[in-house]
C-alpha cells in the first residue's frame, strides 16, 4: 500500500471512487473541468491510496486562509475507499496523511463536513479525535 499525490492522469480513477461516494454518476465533463483546476491549485492537496498499481482510495484536503480564524484552516473535502477494500484501516491511513499535510502547511484546524445521512462517517472522524462542533447550513441554488 502505498500514498501518492494524485496527477492529472488520475483523474479517471478518482471520478468512480466519488461516483461511488456519493451513490451517483456525476457529470464527467464538469467533473473532469474542476479536477484539472484544483490539481494545479497549492492549497488544494489530493491523495491516492494505492494497491498493486490500483487506485483503491482519494482524499481531498482544501486549505483556507480564514479571517475569522486569523490563519490558515484545512478542510476536508472526501474520503473515500473503495467498497472492496473498506475496513482495513485505509480510510485511518488517508485521514492521518491529510493531517499530517494540514500540520506541514501550519493550519490551525482541521475540519470536515458530513452529510447527515452518513452515520458511519461519523462515527469514524469521531474515532479520529474530531469533536462535532459545529452545524453546517446549506441552500440549494439550483
Amino acid at each position: 500500500m502505498k500514498f501518492l499525490p494524485a496527477t492529472i492522469e488520475n483523474s479517471q480513477d478518482v471520478y468512480y471512487l466519488l461516483c461511488e461516494l456519493e451513490h451517483a454518476e456525476l457529470d464527467k465533463a464538469l467533473f473532469e473541468e474542476i479536477f484539472r483546476k484544483n490539481i494545479v491549485n497549492s492549497d488544494i492537496h489530493y491523495l491516492l491510496a494505492i494497491d498493486n498499481e490500483n487506485v483503491i482510495g482519494f482524499a481531498s484536503l482544501h486549505i483556507q486562509h480564514l479571517l475569522h480564524h486569523v490563519s490558515k484552516v484545512a478542510e476536508i473535502q472526501e474520503i473515500v475507499v473503495s467498497k472492496y477494500y473498506q475496513g482495513q484501516g485505509i480510510g485511518k491511513m488517508l485521514f492521518n496523511r491529510l493531517k499530517e499535510i494540514a500540520v506541514e502547511n501550519k493550519c490551525v484546524l482541521l475540519e470536515v463536513c458530513c452529510n447527515q445521512i452518513r452515520e458511519k462517517s461519523h462515527e469514524f472522524y469521531l474515532k479520529q479525535n474530531m469533536k462535532n462542533s459545529h452545524y453546517k447550513f446549506t441552500l440549494n441554488l439550483r
